[in-house]
């Protein structure tokens, strides 16, 4: 039979995490409150252990604890995640483009021609016209 309380350096393990790790939670998320005994020692009840995983995950995905407490009481976050795909800093504006000048064009080479060649063939397979 399975015990129903365990130490937090139990739960810490069971989690994969340091003990130092659930006290930081606990401070952040106080929804988090572990029984305590006489010597005040910290017992987490099985049933907790689910939570802990989650906010685990949550944590080895990039969100931080406060976050991971906003989707525990909300079921949703109220900023945006950053996902690395915008830039942090607007760019700056480009500087003004002059007309291009008419140059000879150069012969083409029969390489240039099979370039041509297989973008027509990829234009043609993704439904464009060639």
């Amino acid at each position: 039979m399975e015990r129903v309380w365990m130490k937090i350096g139990e739960a810490a393990k069971r989690v994969g995490v340091s003990p130092k790790d659930l006290r930081y939670w606990e401070s952040v998320i106080p929804e988090i409150q572990p029984r305590r005994s006489r010597g005040n020692l910290r017992y987490y009840h099985v049933d907790e252990l689910e939570r802990l995983l989650r906010i685990h995950g949550w944590i080895r995905e990039g969100l931080t604890v406060s976050d991971c407490r906003q989707l525990l009481l909300t079921g949703q976050l109220a900023r945006g995640l950053d996902l690395g795909l915008e830039e942090d800093v607007p760019a700056a504006p480009a500087a003004p483009v002059k007309a291009p000048r008419r140059v000879q064009s150069a012969p083409r080479a029969p390489e240039l021609a099979k370039v041509r060649a297989a973008l027509k063939r990829l234009l043609a397979q993704l439904g464009g016209t060639a």
